[in-house]
């Protein structure tokens, strides 16, 4: 009989995401970077051509208008068959498809994006002006505009050069007014905000960091992971900032690192198409609130594309549209910009819960100096019992390990522990706990449950399975270590006249650390 709890086994439906746009031959931008956004994200693409170029990644060479009346006959033969619940709208052509297609979408009840194309970025132009003035009939149906600095000056009639941070804001009021669309996405590619100008609206606006940057939520290893490779560790003081305004309002700072590449045909279509899907496979009503996670998750798909694009062609290479679903779903591929993707993944999943581990009460006393010694005593007890499981962890990675290589790489590990064991016992005599107390102390149930734990999986599982185990354990001791410094420099820890100074300096210490960086190293190998 059936309980009515089964599975269904009919196929899941997608989002109908529809992009109205011109076609790119090269496939960088266009309806090709379209239906490859709307693919990555899971939903189903439909495509209206308003015009054919003739491009590469050097440029554009030609443009073919497509007939007005062919456009509107596509729209309608699609939404007559299946409404999208999303309409992205790129390169329009000219005033009579503008002046069209804003008739037939006042009559449709979907989110509308808008990107407002006019100039390639070889300086063929796309739009012409009578188009651009037809583009006032288009923008009361809009949802989303997301101009760039260049395109937001010439709709909003801004007379200035964008300076800082200050001009932008006023650039992307003043673009929300004139437009009068429902909200404005300003991208600021075309500008370098400082750090400084950024910290200055803390407070003031809701600042969405790209992940892992944030000045509160920074993970102190990444950066010292990403120095042990020389890529560039310290927070970069030139930023990117996107202004999300709404009815005229200051919705978000989307601020994140500028990505060094040369990849960037289409990112404007990408974007813009990321937003439409973004917004279509999110759930309730796009209120302000709710439209923060739509955009910081399509910025970040674009970001992510840029960052893991490959070379092509002799100019600006397109993004890589299939890095979400390239193999793995997860993101294990290293690059410059972020090489530790999948830490970053699995720590940027759950931040708050992360934050209170390495910044558990006991660490922030500990820095401080005011930790009970009584609560430090017993935790280096437990620890003596851990590092025994750990050293034995290490030596089932050896027994499980396919080459001689990594057979060494267990060992040595676990003969470092053990070396490590004996030092622990003189730091303990320190305290007046002998090596006969830390024998004769039972194990606690919750160093005995995550030591079974770590022993259980690596059993159980492979070598990445075991990696994984310990992990929380190497990284976060290296996350700890790190942060403390950090608080020291900015005198809200201290390792002088502390008694807990020299456990401080262990774990901020250059060893530790480069264990730390050799065990993240192993994990994104492994992994890969």
């Amino acid at each position: 009989m059936a309980s009515g709890n089964e599975p269904s086994l009919e196929p899941r439906t997608r989002p109908h995401v529809m992009t109205i746009a011109g076609s790119d031959s090269g496939g960088g931008a266009g309806i090709q970077a379209d239906l490859k956004t709307i693919e990555a994200f899971g939903c189903y693409g439909s495509s209206v051509l308003t015009g054919l170029t003739a491009q590469n990644t050097l440029g554009v060479q030609a443009v073919h208008v497509v007939p007005t009346d062919f456009v509107i006959q596509q729209l309608q033969s699609v939404i007559s068959d299946e409404l999208p619940k999303a309409i992205k709208l790129g390169m329009l052509t000219c005033a009579s498809t503008i002046r069209a297609l804003a008739q037939e979408v006042s009559k449709l009840n979907t989110t509308i994006v808008l990107d407002p194309v006019m100039i390639s970025t070889s300086g063929h132009t796309l739009l012409p002006e009578d188009a651009m003035e037809a583009l006032y009939e288009l923008y009361p149906h809009v949802d989303y505009l997301t101009p760039n600095i260049p395109e937001a000056k010439k709709l909003s009639g801004w007379g200035h050069e964008v300076k800082n941070l200050d001009d932008m804001i006023e650039l992307a009021k003043k673009t929300n007014e004139k437009t009068k669309s429902l909200s404005v996405l300003l991208k600021g590619g075309h500008a370098v905000v400082s750090r400084e100008e950024v910290l200055k609206y803390v407070g003031k606006y809701e600042i969405v960091w790209e992940e892992g940057d944030d000045e509160d939520d920074t993970v102190e290893v990444y950066n010292e992971y990403k120095d042990s490779l020389n890529v560039n560790a310290k927070p970069q003081k030139d930023l990117v900032v996107d202004l999300l305004v709404k009815e005229g309002e200051i919705v978000a700072m989307f601020v994140g690192n500028k990505v060094d590449s040369q990849s960037t045909h289409g990112t404007g279509c990408t974007l813009s198409a990321a937003i439409a899907c973004s917004y279509a496979v999110s759930p309730g009503a796009a209120d302000a609130e709710s439209l923060i996670p739509i955009f910081k998750r399509a910025i970040g798909y674009t970001q992510s594309a840029i960052a893991t694009a490959f070379p092509f062609g002799h100019g600006h290479g397109p993004l890589n549209h299939g890095h979400l679903t390239m193999r793995r779903a997860l993101p294990f591929s290293p690059t410059k910009h972020n090489p530790h993707p999948f830490l970053t993944h699995l720590i940027q999943s759950d931040l708050p819960l992360w934050k209170s581990y390495v910044r558990h009460p006991f660490v922030v006393q500990l820095g401080k100096g005011t930790l009970p010694r009584k609560c430090f005593e017993h935790y280096i007890k437990q620890d003596y019992h851990y590092l025994k499981h750990y050293a034995r962890a290490h030596a089932l990675g050896a027994y499980k390990a396919d080459s001689f290589e990594d057979i060494k790489a267990f060992t040595e590990i676990s003969l470092h522990i053990a070396r490590e064991s004996t030092m622990h016992v003189a730091y303990c005599q320190e305290f007046g706990v002998s090596l006969a107390d830390l024998e004769a102390t039972p194990e606690s149930a919750n160093c005995s449950a995550y030591a079974r734990y770590v022993i259980d999986i690596g059993t159980q599982g492979d070598i990445l399975d075991l990696y994984m185990a310990v992990a929380s354990c190497l990284v976060g001791y290296g996350e700890v270590g790190l942060w403390l410094k950090k608080q020291v420099a900015k005198g809200e820890a201290k390792v002088e006249r502390n008694l807990y100074g020299r456990w401080m300096s262990d774990y901020g210490g250059k060893e530790f650390l480069g264990a730390v960086n050799r065990g993240i190293g192993e994990i994104i190998q492994t992994a890969n």
